[in-house]
Parts: structure tokens; C-alpha cells; sequence
């Protein structure tokens, strides 16, 4: 009988001191497990949402590496392109027939300063032919294969090349000294008209270059006295 009233009075919305006990003590622990279980799903969101934002970021910075990557490369396209636009235009301005080499190798040696291109006696190239670039006089073939040659270089100083000096004409021959990069313009009169920062240019003496080409500029006046002749010191272009 008193079961029967306590449920007909639980059901009818009336409570009595139990009642209100026990829906204080679980409505707390449920309000507690509520505020405990939003922290824990903030949190994992938390955490999902930093992982995908690593995963974000670390895909950001391999495009960035690739978009790098793919810029320098087309730097390095056009930078080629100038150079073979250089040498198509150069090549069109001179009046002798040219071949296109490119260096494959330097040597800076005690006795041997010079470069290595990639053409030889299958493309024409033979001993004493002259090698010029856009920028001026290189060298002179020294020795040749089918597939290579071997170019002695202005700055060696078995060079010997028939130069002079544009603003007076004065005339000498060019070549590399042992010590240093630069060369000598030697076997000039000492009487001729040479000043610092006079540009030295090629002659067609012999057929090896064509006159004009750019060689460098005397950096001292004079720099030794030997017999009748002066020895300049000129800097490459």
C-alpha cells in the first residue's frame, strides 16, 4: 500500500525529502559530468583541429619548396637564353665564320692557364684558330681532339697575341704573366702614346682575330723600361 502511494505520488509530480536528496546529489554529479564531458570534446577538437592545421601548413611548405624550385629553374632557363641570344647576336656581328663551344673545364697551372670546350676537329676546329666571346678576346687553340680542344688563355703567359691600343693606335703584342691573371702589352716603342685606362683591342694580323675585338685596359703607364720598348700592364675584360 505504501509503495503503491509513494509511486501514484511520483508520478502525480509531487516529491518528498528523498526525492529532492537524490535529485539534488545526481543533478549535480549529471551538471558536473556535462561541464567535464563538453571539456574533453573542446579539447579533442582542439587537438584534431592543430593536427590538421600541422598537416596544412607542412603541405603549405612543400608547394612553397616546389614553387622555389620551379622559379629557379626558370631563372636558370632564361639566363640561358640570354646567353645563347648574346652569342646568336655576337656571332651576327662579326664578319668571319664563328663556331659555338662551350667551356666544359678550366686549368690554372704553374705552366698551362686555360679552358677546355666542347668542339673539335669533327666541327672545323684546328691549332692557332682564335676563340672570342660577346665580351672580347679569350685565346688561341693550343691542342685539339676529335670531340675537344684545349685554349690557351690570354693570361698564360706563353700567349703572344698582335694587339692595340684604340685611342692612338699604337701597336704590341699581348701577353699572360706568371704571377697574376693580368697581362703585359710589350714590345711597344717608348715614345707611343699610351695612358692608363686605354681599352687594348684586337687586330686581324694574321687572320686569328677579327680588329676591333675588346682585350682589356692598361691598368699602369709605364710599367717597366726595357731597351727601346715599354711593358704595360693590362687588366682582362
Amino acid at each position: 500500500m505504501l509503495s503503491c502511494a509513494y509511486i501514484h505520488q511520483h508520478r502525480s509530480g509531487r516529491t518528498g525529502k528523498v526525492d529532492n536528496a537524490l535529485m539534488w546529489v545526481t543533478g549535480h554529479l549529471q551538471q558536473n559530468t556535462g561541464f567535464f564531458t563538453q571539456g574533453l570534446r573542446k579539447l579533442a577538437n582542439h587537438y584534431v583541429f592543430l593536427v590538421e592545421t600541422a598537416k596544412r601548413n607542412e603541405l603549405l611548405e612543400k608547394e612553397i619548396d616546389e614553387a622555389k624550385q620551379k622559379l629557379i629553374q626558370l631563372q636558370e632557363v632564361e639566363s640561358t637564353n640570354r646567353r645563347w641570344a648574346s652569342l646568336l647576336e655576337f656571332k651576327n656581328s662579326l664578319s668571319v665564320k664563328t663556331v659555338p663551344g662551350q667551356v666544359i673545364a678550366h686549368d690554372i697551372s704553374s705552366d698551362f692557364i686555360g679552358i677546355r670546350i666542347d668542339r673539335g676537329r669533327k666541327d672545323g676546329i684546328a691549332v692557332g684558330m682564335g676563340v672570342v666571346h660577346p665580351a672580347g678576346v679569350v685565346g688561341t687553340v693550343y691542342r685539339v681532339t676529335d670531340e675537344f680542344a684545349d685554349v690557351l688563355t690570354l693570361a698564360d703567359p706563353a700567349s703572344n697575341i698582335d694587339a692595340v691600343i684604340q685611342r692612338s693606335r699604337a701597336r704590341g703584342i699581348i701577353s699572360g704573366e706568371s704571377k697574376s691573371l693580368h697581362c703585359k702589352l710589350k714590345y711597344m716603342d717608348r715614345l707611343e702614346d699610351v695612358s692608363q685606362d686605354d681599352a687594348v683591342v684586337s687586330t686581324s694580323f694574321g687572320g686569328v682575330f677579327p680588329s676591333g675585338l675588346l682585350i682589356g685596359y692598361v691598368l699602369r703607364s709605364p710599367q717597366l723600361q726595357m731597351g727601346f720598348y715599354k711593358i704595360f700592364q693590362s687588366r682582362l675584360q
